[in-house]
């Protein structure tokens, strides 16, 4: 295991570092801690163990990350995914937030976590493991959420071959928390299999989403998924006329939170790579790319496109302080808030 730090140029001038770190089997990520943003993840070719791939679509240098009006690989917070109307209550109180989804509230607001300086508070690396402590306060009333909150997240990478991202967050009011990490994966990699999504394989293993209408807020109902194209309880193949259809951004139901099985995994047909995740939330929101522009300068000397990268994000199901029949995301003060992710990084599928 080894990690190196270092300090990132940047045309704003701001205090943002990078920091990489390797396990013993050529497994690897890089991050920034502007907005937490995974600049890579690289997976060694099966057989072929010196060599890798980046599977994560980014930017190709630290300006289009400042430049970026997307949360490509970041931290999104304090609440990721949609808020009807852009309001909520809590004991009577109502709280109005920044529509940046006319009519609706999406990943944060107006400046989310995803712009934010993380602060490197510890690294801690042991035989078989490195993890990085990074730390934000969210103070009072930003984005017009209430309570000071002190968030933080870490980092880990293992000699198993896991990616593992802990959120944690304390407030001192009632308030409503609710990050994610944004990744997004093609693990056709960088190299000769290079292309969108097609030609991948995926399976979520839930029963149920959450029903939405026309602005993708849940209605409250959660529907079936047996019969339709949203059930991916048994392998399947990512194809042309899936991604026509407008492919997926929906909220998966999850009823395994144990941490010991994997609720969903994806990989590559070409190339053998992929992730198994494994989370402690209700939910995991599973989006194909389906609102990306159809060109973004990418690493490595590629473009990207419509439909070219896929998210799994583990979290609270969607607009969840407006049902009352949906896990709760209020965090109560001085209560601790504690999401964990593990992502299997695999190279024999």
């Amino acid at each position: 295991m080894k990690v190196k730090i270092d300090k990132v140029d940047n045309p704003l001038q701001l205090n943002i570092e990078s920091v990489e770190i390797h396990n013993d089997n050529n497994f690897s990520f890089k991050f920034y801690t502007y907005g937490g943003y995974i600049h890579e993840v690289n997976i060694p070719i099966n057989q072929q163990e010196d060599k890798t791939e980046d599977v994560l679509l980014g930017y190709g240098n630290i300006d289009g990350v400042l430049e970026s009006h997307g949360y490509f690989n970041t931290i999104v917070g304090r609440v990721a995914n949609r808020i009807g109307a852009s309001k909520f209550n809590i004991d009577n109180n109502e709280y109005q937030l920044y529509s940046n989804v006319t009519p609706n509230h999406l990943h944060g607001g107006k400046v989310g976590f995803n712009k934010k300086i993380w602060k490197i508070e510890n690294i801690e690396e042991s035989k078989d493991s490195i993890k990085c402590l990074m730390k934000y306060l969210s103070q009072d009333m930003e984005e017009n959420y209430p309570g000071n909150l002190d968030c933080t997240v870490t980092y880990e990478l293992n000699n198993n071959n896991e990616l593992l991202i802990d959120f944690g967050a304390t407030s001192d009011k009632d308030t409503i928390v609710n990050m994610t990490n944004h990744n997004y994966w093609n693990f056709h990699g960088h190299g000769d299999s290079y292309q969108n999504n097609e030609d991948h394989v995926v399976c979520i293993n839930s029963k149920s989403i959450c029903e939405t209408d026309e602005h993708s807020i849940p209605t409250g109902k959660f529907l079936n998924v047996v019969g339709s194209k949203f059930d991916l309880q048994k392998k399947f193949l990512i194809n042309k006329e899936f991604l026509s259809s407008g492919g997926i951004d929906h909220n998966y139901v999850l009823d395994d939170l144990s941490m010991e099985n994997h609720v969903a995994k994806i990989y590559s047909k070409k190339t053998g790579l992929g992730v198994e995740y494994f989370t402690n939330q209700h939910g995991i929101q599973f989006y194909t790319g389906n609102m990306m522009l159809d060109k973004y300068v990418g690493k490595h000397n590629k473009s990207y496109g419509f439909q070219y990268g896929m998210c799994l994000e583990p979290q609270h199901f969607p607009d969840a302080i407006n049902h009352i029949n949906f896990p709760s995301p209020i965090l109560r003060k001085n209560k601790n808030y504690l999401s964990k992710i593990k992502i299997k990084l695999r190279n024999n599928f």
